[in-house]
């Protein structure tokens, strides 16, 4: 047996596989001990479960590894006389090692971590890397004895890895065949480093393979973790007041009349009442681009001409309740889902969801609507990679996920790809069988992609307006996936679960054509469109946002749960003159309320709406750094939710 290590320790390929998989040792070790350690926080998984999260777990682990030692065990092939001889191999075996010692210096730090927040760091680590002279005089001043013990193993690690590198490979005899398997190992270190030959390389949500928060956070590893969160701009954490004052503002902020905080460490959770009545459907659509501006029922509340894009909508919406000074939480289709979904915002330097906001306990729609008895459902007419959803719908409780690749063309006449997945008409209806089918209740979540650019339509049916490009040809994409809406509220109906269903309507940003965009708010007015039992029809102006739409949820369906999120219910007839929507666009936060808006950028204010006064634009400056203070301190502490 020691013979033939030696033999595979003395051939280039043989001796690169060794250093790889050594590397990759002290991650599963690691993720043992904190599985054993924190066996409280895994103690929900099955044995088959715990299983799996160690099998998934080395694909995170091989990814950071890939790119971090890739290079200078790749060096060591090089075919030329030098790269032979012990002193090239040792300069880059020492590299290797000492790269694998900075790894599990995060490993260690992160198990540390993890017994504390009980999640991986994360985006966190930016806060800390702020002023790391300082980390390192406190590291050094506070754990004197973990880094010498520290120190004495990798001493002691070094002492074992040298062996490994002891002798020299024998040299290639055709320097083209070497040069051709460099190319080769390299192409496998960057297909192994971005995980596979999916859509997207992998990230932090797809350590989350099952409906289970606990698996993810088994699967994962430190490093993999800090390092894709570093990619992220710097999270920002303020403290603009004293924790109690923001506290208490942000509770007044949110409060509605049923609703009950309770847990001072957890300050945006509260526990609600709910009735013990048969719970409705709720089918979700997160319309691509829908936005005021555009769509004819928000015109024509508005007092402009209709345009005749969406006669569907407008029909649906005279027999439901429509808010017309509703708003996006952000500029982008991530944000809106990350807000809709979990009803936290994607505030600055914060990862985005996909990038590793979905680490934290919140409060998923669909993981709330699991607890309540619902069999929860996702579809997406994009690709499954895109925006990583199919990794995020898994993490918020969707226990059946469709992307583009699992919908099937259900057009009369068949057709191509619309590029970017499937037709909305072919969401639309591959969700109606899916909902016509499922066990009642059900939650649906229809993430539309039709309106997006490049604004391709299926046929010339719906060229309704002439232009070629521009406004016209979105307005085409709208109408078209207006039609698809009529279709699927037609055979909603006819399948018999309208009457008992709850639907929401709104779109995830503004569109590129939005008018009047020198005021601030129309940069997010989409429609939010309520209809179902138990909802009021007519026109509602009072302010509302993404964040909203959970509580409003957990109201209208009468669920009796704690949920955490950073807005209120809607269907609350009390205080109309404290709401106000929480907008982000980059590293700005805009605060939007009945009589005027407030921009931030965390360190000053950056502007107001034109006629609001000072004392009421000093008010509204606490009330956003307020419960931003709250929010980014929980998130980064991760008491968001429990």
């Amino acid at each position: 047996m020691k013979e033939r290590f030696c033999a595979l320790k003395n051939n280039a390929y043989g001796r690169l596989a060794i250093l790889f998989i050594v590397c990759l040792i002290p991650f599963t070790v690691a993720r043992a001990l904190i599985y054993i350690i924190n066996h409280p926080d895994f103690a929900v998984l099955s044995a088959g479960q715990v299983i799996s999260a160690f099998i998934v777990g080395l694909r995170f682990d091989a990814s950071i590894m890939a790119m971090v030692v890739g290079l200078p065990l790749l060096l060591m092939l090089l075919p030329f006389g030098l790269c032979h001889r012990r002193f090239w191999q040792g300069i880059c075996g020492w590299v290797t090692y000492i790269m694998l010692v900075a790894m599990v210096f995060l490993i260690v730090a992160d198990m540390f971590y993890f017994s504390l927040v009980h999640r991986h760091a994360g985006p966190e680590v930016s806060v800390l890397g702020g002023d790391i002279a300082t980390m390192i005089q406190m590291a050094i001043a506070d754990f004197p004895l973990e880094l010498t013990l520290f120190a004495i193993a990798a001493a002691v690690g070094a002492w074992w890895w040298r062996p490994l590198l002891v002798g020299t490979p024998t040299p290639p005899t055709k320097y083209k065949w070497r040069f051709a398997n460099i190319f080769v190992l390299l192409f496998v270190f960057a297909l192994v480093g971005r995980g596979g030959l999916q859509y997207k390389p992998v990230s932090v949500s797809d350590a989350f393979f099952i409906d289970s928060a606990a698996a993810g956070y088994l699967a994962l590893n430190g490093p993999f973790s800090i390092l894709h969160a570093l990619e992220a701009d710097t999270p920002v954490v303020k403290d603009f007041m004293p924790e109690s004052e923001a506290t208490r503002l942000t509770q007044e902020w949110l409060r509605s009349q049923n609703d009950q905080f309770k847990d001072p460490a957890y300050p945006l959770l509260r526990a609600r009442s709910g009735s013990t009545a048969a719970r409705p459907n709720i089918v979700v659509f997160l319309l691509e681009s829908w936005d005021a501006s555009n769509v004819d029922a928000m015109r024509a509340a508005a007092g402009k001409p209709i345009r005749g894009a969406t006669p569907n909508f407008d029909a649906l919406a005279r027999a439901g309740r429509l808010y017309t000074n509703f708003h996006a939480v952000g500029q982008r289709s991530i944000e809106g889902i990350a807000g809709v979904l979990s009803g936290i915002p994607t505030t600055p330097g914060m990862p985005s969801m996909g990038s590793g906001l979905e680490q934290n306990r919140l409060s998923f729609l669909g993981e709330q609507a699991k607890a309540q008895g619902y069999r929860t459902i996702f579809l997406q007419s994009s690709k499954r990679g895109s925006f990583y959803v199919d990794a995020i719908a898994a993490r918020a409780g969707f226990e059946t996920y469709l992307g583009a690749e699992d919908i099937p063309e259900l057009h009369r006449d068949k057709l191509g790809d619309s590029g970017w997945g499937a037709w909305d008409h072919s969401t639309l209806q591959a969700a109606h069988q899916l909902f016509s089918q499922a066990q009642k209740p059900f939650l649906g979540f229809i993430f539309t992609s039709s309106t997006h650019t490049p604004y391709a339509v299926p046929t010339d049916r719906w060229r309704k307006f002439s232009g070629e490009e521009g406004l016209d040809m979105f307005l085409n994409t709208l109408y078209y996936a207006d039609w698809a809406l009529g279709e699927f509220i037609a055979a909603a109906k006819q399948a018999g679960y309208y009457d008992n269903t709850i639907f929401v309507l709104t779109g995830d940003h503004v569109s590129h054509f939005v008018e009047d965009s020198d005021q601030l708010p129309n940069l997010y007015r989409v429609p939010l469109l309520l209809v179902g039992p138990g909802i009021p029809p007519g026109l509602d102006d009072r302010v509302g946002g993404h964040l909203d739409i959970i509580p409003t949820l957990i109201e209208a369906a009468g669920w009796n749960t704690k949920y955490a999120a950073l807005g209120r219910s809607l269907l609350d007839d009390g205080r109309s003159e404290a709401r106000a929507a929480f907008s982000v666009r980059a590293n700005i936060v805009d605060w939007i309320a009945a009589d005027g808006w407030l921009s931030h950028n965390l360190q000053q204010r950056l502007g107001t709406s034109p006629a609001l006064a000072p004392a009421r634009a000093d008010a509204m400056e606490r009330q956003l750094t307020a419960a931003f203070q709250i929010y980014s301190r929980a998130l980064v502490e991760n008491r968001i939710a429990n």
